[in-house]
């Protein structure tokens, strides 16, 4: 059974960065000890966070997005471009014995992360956020402008 058929992502935790800038990961969600993460910086909300994938997921979402982009008429060349883009800006990263994760520090520095980092479940990823900004995405006046929201009203 493979690492995404065992345990999603779910949740949120705050934790402190050690003194090397790592972070630790909760341990249901470490399948095994050295495993490597796909890393990216990404942006959500108009804040800077990190995405983490296994290597299996981070596959998978290539490949959801090079079948998307063909259905809607992009061109095998512009396909290319963007996912080039994407691996381009990624980068590995591996979950220590202790169950530590590395941030590096020029994310950190682009990120203004400083002693603690929250890390937010997506199912198949994790984010990595500067937990103030992760509270400012989940006031009541944040989720209410969430077009999804409105018509669910799951969260709210």
């Amino acid at each position: 059974m493979s690492r995404e058929e065992k345990v999603p992502f779910l949740g949120n935790v705050t934790h402190k960065l050690d003194p090397k800038s790592r972070v630790a990961i909760p341990a249901g969600w470490r399948s095994a000890q050295g495993e490597v993460l796909i890393m990216i910086e990404a942006m959500s909300e108009g804040y800077r966070i990190l995405k983490c994938y296994t290597r299996g997921s981070f596959a998978q979402k290539i490949e959801e997005i090079r079948r998307h982009a063909v259905e809607h008429g992009v061109t095998p060349g512009e396909v290319d471009q963007y996912v080039g883009k994407i691996t381009g800006c990624s980068f590995e990263a591996e979950v220590s014995t202790q169950g530590k994760l590395l941030i590096p520090k020029p994310q950190r520095e682009r990120m203004n992360l400083t002693d603690t980092a929250t890390i937010v479940g997506r199912g198949d990823y994790f984010e990595i956020w500067v937990p103030a900004q992760f509270e400012a995405t989940n006031t009541a006046e944040a989720l209410g402008k969430l077009k999804l929201d409105q018509l669910f009203h799951f969260l709210s």
